[in-house]
C-alpha cells in the first residue's frame, strides 16, 4: 500500500514539472513579442501626447528610432500620423503592423501572432 502512493507522489511531482516546463518554454517565446509591442505602443502614445511641441517629422524619426531599437520591421512608410487641430488631438497607428511567427516545442506547433499598434492621445494647444 506504502509503494503504490510513492508512485502516486511521483507521477504528481513528474506531471507538475512537465507543465512548469511548458509554461516557462510558451513564457519565454511570448514574453518578448508583447513587451516589444507594448513598447512600441508606449512610445506612440507619448509622442501623440506631446504633439503640440513636436512635428510630425520629429514624431516620424523617433518612432522609426524606436522601431530599430526594438528590432520591429518598421519603416516610415509603415506609421500614419493624423492631426486633428480642431479637437486637439493626434491619432498614430501602424500599416499593416507586423507579424512574427513562433515554434513552440521544437517544430511540433507553430503559431504567427500580428501586432498593429494605434493610439489616439488629446494634446494641448500651444498659443502663440
Amino acid at each position: 500500500m506504502l509503494s503504490k502512493t510513492n508512485g502516486g507522489s511521483r507521477l504528481s511531482v513528474f506531471l507538475f514539472f512537465l507543465v512548469a516546463f511548458a509554461v516557462i518554454h510558451v513564457g519565454v517565446k511570448i514574453v518578448p513579442m508583447y513587451m516589444a509591442y507594448s513598447r512600441m505602443q508606449d512610445e506612440m502614445t507619448v509622442k501623440a501626447g506631446v504633439a503640440q511641441v513636436l512635428k510630425d517629422e520629429e514624431i516620424m524619426k523617433d518612432l522609426v528610432t524606436k522601431a530599430r531599437e526594438l528590432d520591429l520591421p518598421l519603416t516610415e512608410e509603415s506609421f500614419i500620423l493624423k492631426r486633428d487641430e480642431e479637437r486637439r488631438r493626434m491619432k498614430i497607428t501602424t500599416k499593416g503592423g507586423w507579424d512574427v511567427e513562433q515554434v513552440f516545442f521544437w517544430g511540433a506547433y507553430r503559431h504567427t501572432f500580428h501586432f498593429e499598434p494605434a493610439v489616439e492621445e488629446s494634446f494641448m494647444s500651444i498659443t502663440r
